[in-house]
């Protein structure tokens, strides 16, 4: 059954069809279960979108259509280890410079309620699930593993994207935090196109939502809109910005050309 998904390679329209499938799903879970823990009701609401993709690959397959791997992993010259150090070293930066971007636009109430609610309130353990587990495998499934991975057979690599990284980003449904979540849906993007590696983007994305959540837990008297300019001294926070500049430059450039494109290596006649 699992094989089905590797036959389903969706569209522009279809991928937005996807995200709206999980919108429709978290208003009709949140409808019936207004109570249930949010690990819960995070993955029952996305598996309207699942079904519908394993509905598609099965129809496909059907029909007779090639299968595209969802993994299929290549590091080229750098090799995984040193790869994903880089990776994250990039994802790190990434975040420190997408960071005054959360001042563009406020934090509606609802959402400051709905973040406090989901990291503050919550339990431990539920957090953990639904945001340093259940997301980062979903979601990179998702917007990765389907629509990436089918509008790369569509369309330009760049336009692709692009395009994986403004859902992913709608998808979060927060225009506060849509900015930085464009930036990352782009480099998590970036990332499986040159790799194939879809444990790599959910490595990183649970990377990044794990971090929130330590930080959250650690230090609960601070704003769940509250910045790292908000927190460091304008120097330090200068200092720690322009560093940061540099090494998501540095590190981009050597993932790029110790990496191999898929266009080179499937080789001239594919």
């Amino acid at each position: 059954m699992v094989q089905y998904f590797k036959y389903y390679r969706p569209g522009l329209g279809q991928s937005w069809l996807l995200a709206a499938l999980m919108f429709l799903g978290s208003i009709v879970v949140g409808f019936c279960l207004p109570r249930a823990p949010q690990s819960l009701t995070y993955f029952l609401s996305m598996l309207l979108p699942l079904a519908w993709c394993w509905w598609m690959g099965q129809q496909a397959y059907v029909a007779g259509s090639k299968a595209c791997p969802v993994n299929d992993p290549h590091f080229g010259k750098i090799g995984a280890g040193r790869f994903m150090v880089l990776a994250l070293l990039a994802l790190l930066s990434l975040t420190v410079v997408a960071d005054p971007t959360t001042s563009f636009i406020p934090m509606p109430d609802t959402i400051r309620a709905m973040f406090e609610r989901v990291f503050m309130d919550s339990p431990l353990w539920d957090m953990v699930l639904s945001t340093c587990i259940l997301a980062p495998l979903l979601e990179e499934f998702l917007c990765r593993g389907m629509m990436l991975r089918g509008m790369l057979s569509h369309m330009s690599p760049r336009k692709a994207i692009i395009w994986s990284a403004v859902i992913f980003a709608v998808m979060h449904m927060n225009p506060w935090q849509s900015i930085p979540a464009l930036l990352i849906g782009l480099l998590l993007g970036w990332v499986y196109w040159r790799t194939h590696c879809l444990w790599a983007t959910i490595f990183l994305h649970c990377f990044n939502n794990s971090l929130s959540t330590l930080l959250s837990r650690l230090m609960p008297d601070i704003p769940v809109d509250a910045s790292l300019q908000d927190l460091l001294p304008p120097t330090t926070w200068w200092i720690v910005f322009c560093v940061s500049v540099v090494v998501l430059t540095i590190t981009l450039y050597i993932l790029h050309e110790k990496t191999l494109s898929p266009e080179i290596q499937a080789g001239p006649e594919a």
